[in-house]
């Protein structure tokens, strides 16, 4: 019978990541902020347009407003993964993972405090939240309930 593995002991192996997909979601991460700010500026020139034009294409407006639908999925998603990877530390891992920070510049962060937890852990909860971002990413449902 195989032993479970402690959090701290597992690899991408393990999770069925593969170093060109963690590559691809660490992209990902790195726009949010560049998502945040698309939809802050769409929702404050929001006009409500669903006309289609003679031609049959689609109003710029209602492709623009389905971008920017699409981009609060991509928010919420990171947002959900970071909360299934560790609720005490999620506003940390997003961070970290937004920015590209790793965990010295977070452990005494200005804004947030003292991170409470140690680097270890720490990196083995973000390899997690990698984890449940491919998840749901591939349209999976992850349970955040214990």
């Amino acid at each position: 019978m195989m032993e479970k593995k402690r959090l701290r002991e597992m690899t991408w192996e393990d999770y069925g990541i593969t170093r060109h997909r963690y590559e691809e979601l660490r992209a990902f991460c790195l726009q949010y902020e560049e998502k945040k700010r698309e939809i802050a500026r769409g929702a404050a020139g929001l006009r409500c347009h669903t006309a289609v034009s003679r031609t049959g294409t689609e109003d710029p407006a209602k492709r623009a407003a389905l971008r920017r639908r699409r981009y609060q999925r991509d928010l919420e998603m990171i947002e959900e993964a970071a909360k299934a990877a560790c609720p005490e530390i999620d506003a940390y891992m997003i961070k970290s993972v937004t920015k590209d920070l790793s965990y010295p510049f977070l452990e005494y962060d200005l804004e947030l405090g003292r991170i409470p937890m140690g680097k270890t852990d720490f990196y083995a909860r973000r390899k997690l939240f990698y984890y449940f971002l491919d998840r749901l990413k591939s349209g999976d449902k992850i349970d955040l309930l214990p």
